[in-house]
């Protein structure tokens, strides 16, 4: 069966190469199938998932390799930050970066603001029984990862990180001067991307949602994207800075480029970060 794998963003075949037929087989399915995800199921999916089986749930974040290099961020707090009614009138998405690098307070906060960890709840015993975040989440699943491209922000070297927000931690996946150059290519060679300070990639994890919800899961997960990224939206913009969500990329490409296997994790959306020299206006 032909695949729609193509060249890898390094190799030397032509980059956007991909089977004719994997085209055809997508622009042929009827709006009727399209539209299946966005209306879920039509019957009763309570009684048919893995939670009423009593399998145990996935867990809520990756685990960290005993290896890995793990960064303690600061705690998120930022002075100057824009009133609420300001940051929804400026917001509009930014395409033109300064040259200017985003700081550590920056970063701490832009990863709180839109996957942070906001509120701890704990059992009678003291036992923590949740960890509820700031983007809204169905059963708190929170079935995103959020991986961090860092260009230029302040004590960083360039490469990709992952946030670990139940210890708002950032983890060092590897260092790689080349990665922004790679996100411009999977991302149809829009310069904006790479001359971004930072690209925030969330990816999906779908089992976390698909154990409780089953088969609505897949629009639960289009919704909560939109909840992560217009907060990362609104937080960019009141710290003089912008943003610019973007879905226009080469699916495997940038599977590859997290790492990710592309079937129970996979690259969902993204949004390109930097400083704005109009104060987020």
């Amino acid at each position: 069966m032909p695949t729609d794998r193509g060249a890898t963003p390094n190799g030397a075949a032509d980059p956007w190469a991909f089977s004719i037929n994997r085209v055809r087989q997508l622009n042929e399915m009827t709006v009727e199938q399209l539209r299946v995800m966005l209306k879920g199921y039509s019957g009763d999916w309570r009684q048919d998932t893995d939670s009423s089986r009593h399998l145990p749930p996935p867990p809520l974040e990756k685990p960290v390799p005993s290896c890995a290099e793990r960064i303690r961020m600061p705690l998120p707090s930022h002075s100057g930050a824009m009133p609420l009614q300001e940051v929804i009138a400026a917001r509009r998405s930014l395409r033109e970066y300064l040259d200017e690098s985003l700081t550590l307070d920056d970063l701490s906060f832009l990863l709180w603001a839109s996957q942070g960890i906001t509120s701890v709840e704990s059992d009678d015993e003291g036992d923590v029984v949740q960890r509820l975040r700031a983007a809204p989440s169905a059963g708190a699943r929170y079935p995103f990862e959020t991986y961090i491209a860092l260009n230029r922000v302040k004590g960083f070297a360039p490469g990709l990180y992952r946030f670990a927000p139940g210890e708002h931690e950032l983890i060092l996946v590897r260092e790689d001067a080349s990665l922004a150059a790679g996100l411009r290519k999977a991302c149809y060679d829009e310069a904006f991307i790479e001359e971004a300070a930072a690209v925030f990639i969330w990816s999906a994890i779908p089992y976390r949602m698909e154990w409780k919800y089953a088969y609505i899961t897949h629009r639960m997960l289009a919704v909560e994207a939109g909840h992560i990224c217009q907060l990362l939206c609104m937080a960019a913009v009141s710290i003089g800075a912008g943003a610019c969500p973007v879905m226009a990329y080469h699916q495997r490409f940038m599977d590859d480029l997290l790492g990710l296997d592309g079937v129970d994790e996979f690259a969902f959306y993204l949004a390109s970060v930097g400083k704005n020299d109009s104060g987020g206006s």
